[in-house]
């Protein structure tokens, strides 16, 4: 009984030194706390977006993080990631069983025998079998770190996991800036149109005061309202999109479309001053895209290491212990302990190249996530240089869309000047009202393209300059 004592003791404790030594090779990726999306990993997502200086946007895009539920599914499965690790890692410890087994058995009186006997037909037996407090214990020798590779394969989908989560969260900000600036900009419009709207009632006045004076006829009134009521109706249109844009925006937040509201306000032109000329790899390799083409290249790498392992022995401690006996009364004597103590060893020798074959798959799978890390970086810098070249080139459109603009406006004074001294006719008045009416909102429609450019950028190098 003290031998038995001692052998079970050294397997226990040896299969107890390995697995505490052994989990040190794991990446500790399950250490404290859960996932958060409000964490630290994704200050980014929201510390990038201060550099347009607004509060509102700040506001809607802390409460599209918060509350959007694609990020609440991907942190979802962020803490199942998680998991996965725990389990990986818990098969490097041993395992230990316990149960109590009772059976009875009676044999039948025509049962075969090893030896011969006079008569066929023999005494019926009744065999118990009681066993309590059985110990089975099993731990495998991890040689070759196949148990550990495994266990890093699983956390580098775990890290593949969170980079979703920093990848919809730039999708998520990114897409409540650009509705946020589209909001605005129908807001600026808007305003245009309603500018636009009192000075053709003034235009109107003026005329109804000629027609009464006989210095016009009523066609130029007519004229005037039909033109002033058209003004309305694009008004109206501008309303119903700014209700859709709202609608989206509140999807993306996460909030009933019924209750959630966005003041009014102007599209603002003090967008922020990018501090490059040109688009760096460094930059780039900030994108939550791309750490996460490069961290499925490094699972694919470690998948071949682990594949290759099972081309080795695996190596299995076993182990138990406990009283075997067919009595209830001689259950607790020392007779009756029982113990078992062995070292198992697998070894593959042919199973059809099916190891082969799945390193080489691990392989090519590889050099797949590979080529779709190029990919992605290729995409990244076709994105950000194009978002680049727009802000560049959109700079020089809103410059000469304000001489324009300027020019529109003085001609538009003058024609109404010279109309009211009878010096040109009301065509000309309209002509040019309608001419500084498209010239406004053309310079609207580029400062939210500007905003739009400046969004895409943003998004393009991971959510900050």
């Amino acid at each position: 009984m003290r031998k038995t004592a001692l052998f079970s003791f050294t397997f226990l404790w040896l299969a107890g030194t390995v697995s505490r030594a052994q989990p040190a090779a794991s990446s500790g990726s399950t250490s404290g706390g859960s996932f958060s999306p409000g964490s630290s990993q994704s200050d980014p997502a929201r510390s990038g977006w201060a550099v347009f200086r607004d509060a509102t946007l700040d506001s809607l895009i802390d409460l599209g993080l918060t509350s959007n539920p694609d990020i609440r599914v991907a942190v979802s499965r962020v803490e199942e990631a998680r998991i996965r690790v725990r389990v990986a890692e818990s098969f490097l410890a041993p395992s230990i069983r316990s149960s109590m087994n009772f059976n009875t058995q009676s044999l039948s009186e025509y049962r075969p025998v090893a030896v011969p006997v006079t008569s066929e037909r023999l005494p019926r037996l009744q065999l118990n079998t009681l066993q309590i407090l059985p110990i089975d214990a099993s731990y495998e020798v991890d040689l070759f770190r196949r148990i550990r590779n495994t266990v890093r394969v699983t956390d580098l989908q775990r890290q593949v996991t969170e980079s979703d989560v920093h990848i919809t969260q730039l999708i998520v900000a990114s897409e409540v800036a650009r509705l946020y600036y589209l909001i605005r900009a129908n807001d600026s419009e808007q305003a245009v149109i309603r500018r636009n709207i009192g000075l053709r009632d003034s235009t109107i006045s003026i005329i109804r005061a000629r027609f009464q004076a006989g210095l016009t006829n009523e066609i130029d009134a007519k004229r005037a309202e039909t033109d002033i009521a058209n003004v309305r109706v694009q008004l109206l249109g501008l309303e119903r999109s700014r209700a859709e844009l709202v609608n989206g925006l509140a999807g993306l937040c996460g909030q009933n479309p019924a209750t959630f509201t966005v003041s009014t306000g102007r599209l603002g032109t003090g967008f922020p001053e990018l501090p490059f000329t040109a688009i760096s790899a460094d930059q780039l390799r900030r994108r939550p895209d791309l750490l996460q083409a490069e961290q499925q290249s490094q699972a694919a790498n470690v998948q071949i290491q682990v594949n290759r392992a099972a081309l080795y022995p695996r190596i299995n401690l076993v182990g138990a212990g406990g009283t075997l006996t067919g009595r209830i009364g001689g259950l607790f004597f020392p007779a009756s302990m029982t113990y078992l103590l062995g070292i198992n060893a697998s070894v593959p020798l042919f199973e059809g190249k099916r190891n082969q074959q799945n390193i080489v798959l691990a392989q090519q799978q590889f050099k797949t996530a590979d080529y779709a890390y190029q990919q992605r970086m290729l995409v990244a810098q076709r994105e950000a240089e194009t978002a680049l070249d727009n802000l560049q080139s959109m700079r020089q459109q809103i410059d000469a869309q304000n001489l324009a603009l300027e020019s529109a406006r003085y001609t538009e004074r003058l024609n109404r000047e010279l109309y009211v001294k009878g010096l040109t006719t009301f065509l000309e008045v309209l002509d040019s009202q309608r001419t500084v009416l498209d010239s406004e909102r053309q310079l609207v429609l580029l400062q939210s393209q500007r905003a739009s450019y400046t969004v895409a950028l943003l998004k393009a190098l991971g959510g900050s300059f």
